[in-house]
């Protein structure tokens, strides 16, 4: 039988593999490209927050403007969001605008003045590549409203060269869900938790307050009852066995060599 007349053999193992592997590398690149525009934006994280609620929240800028590295970061602060505390971010330095706030009582006080701008300026550091991503946090004071009520922050990148990317677009009320180039920063707010900054009335302790401070009374006292200036009794009895132990484990080493050497 000649070469040419040969039965065909099954398909190639190692080919089958490569080809495989080939088929979900461009799978995956096909998917990365597809999700690429989504993850381009520049973002909040956390994208939800408690209404009348506090919350820290991180602007993450995952790219340039173009091949041109970020060099300033500018986040504009919504009037019905009455007080921000920006995070200090290593390198960069951190400043404020204030300006006219929508009036609201805040630890007993009325607040009508506060941060309506937070910029970030790369001074110490070099300005951020446009190929990594970086996070720049604040705290911030959300507004009361109904869950699922968005509060934009709309942000301006500043690049090296003069660029800058704005992403300062707010959907229309009655098209909520269109697609933007360039959408605003954004936290959905979900229902009020009650906690440290909700609205109460003066002399109102605020949900969950009570049992908080029950917790830590019960904590307190609990500890309390071995802080006599002398060691627990569980610690004492853990103590007395490993003694008791290595007593024994001594006198069956000791019983061991006198057999051996008698």
């Amino acid at each position: 039988m000649n070469q040419d007349q040969r039965p065909r053999q099954g398909m190639n193992p190692m080919r089958t593999t490569k080809t495989l592997a080939h088929g979900a590398a461009a799978a995956l690149a096909a998917a990365l490209a597809v999700a690429a525009p989504a993850a381009a934006h520049v973002t909040l994280d956390p994208a939800e927050g408690p209404a009348d609620g506090y919350a820290t929240v991180g602007v993450q800028v995952p790219h340039g403007c173009g091949d041109a590295p970020t060099r300033v970061v500018r986040v504009q602060i919504p009037e019905s969001v009455p007080q921000v505390t920006p995070q200090v971010h290593p390198g960069w330095e951190v400043t404020t605008k204030e300006g006219p706030k929508d009036a609201v009582e805040l630890h007993g006080e009325t607040v009508s003045r506060g941060v309506k701008e937070v910029v970030w300026t790369a001074t110490d550091a070099d300005p951020l590549p446009s190929d990594r991503l970086d996070v720049f946090g604040m705290s911030v004071k959300l507004p009361a409203g109904e869950p699922g009520d968005p509060v934009y922050f709309p942000t301006v990148q500043e690049c090296v060269g003069g660029d800058s990317e704005s992403w300062i677009q707010i959907p229309r009320r009655d098209e909520p869900d269109a697609e933007l180039d360039y959408p605003a920063p954004s936290v959905v707010l979900t229902a009020a938790a009650g906690g440290h900054g909700g609205s109460h009335a003066d002399g109102e302790a605020m949900d969950g307050e009570e049992t908080g401070d029950t917790e830590s009374a019960s904590l307190t006292s609990a500890s309390s009852g071995d802080d006599d200036g002398g060691p627990s009794t569980a610690l004492v009895i853990v103590a007395l066995a490993l003694g008791a132990l290595g007593l024994l484990t001594g006198i069956v080493a000791l019983t061991r060599t006198r057999r051996a050497n008698g």
